[in-house]
């Protein structure tokens, strides 16, 4: 345990709560064009309001995404995400937050990505897990607003 500072004390956080703190923070961050902690945040998120969901045995909307491309690749014969396995899918749509929290390669080697769609997509299926959830994100409709006046025009 760390030395404490005397400014605050402990506070008891169940898991679910810390999800929704960080979402709401997220897409504070990312009306404000933070879009790079919003990717991070967001990605921690619904890390967390996916695995709540899991212990409930519901799908998250990251696994749920993964099923509807399989099934239609059955159903059509297309080969959909380039037939990549549900892993290999997932590892792709969560390799920008991946490489934002942990040094792979060199240090010099840069990465290149639209941070403000990751930050978008991201955020979107954090609310969606959340909405399972039955958990309200309180700044949701100002995402909302923000997408419509900037994207959406």
């Amino acid at each position: 345990m760390l030395p404490s500072l005397g400014y605050q004390e402990n506070t008891p956080l169940k898991k679910s709560e810390v999800a929704r703190l960080q979402l709401a923070e997220a897409i504070s961050l990312f009306t404000a064009e933070k879009f790079l902690p919003a990717v991070t945040l967001a990605g921690a998120a619904e890390e967390i309001l996916g695995k709540l969901l899991h212990r409930k045995e519901e799908l998250s909307a990251i696994k749920e995404s993964a099923k509807v491309i399989e099934s239609l690749r059955r159903d059509t014969g297309l080969p959909l995400m380039g037939g990549k396995s549900e892993r290999e899918m997932i590892d792709d749509w969560n390799a920008t937050r991946n490489s934002l929290k942990h040094l792979v390669g060199s240090e010099d080697e840069p990465i290149t990505v639209n941070l403000c769609d990751e930050a978008y997509w991201m955020i979107r299926r954090a609310l969606e897990n959340a909405k399972r959830l039955q958990l309200p994100i309180p700044n949701e409709q100002e995402f909302e607003n923000w997408v419509v006046i900037n994207i959406n025009s």
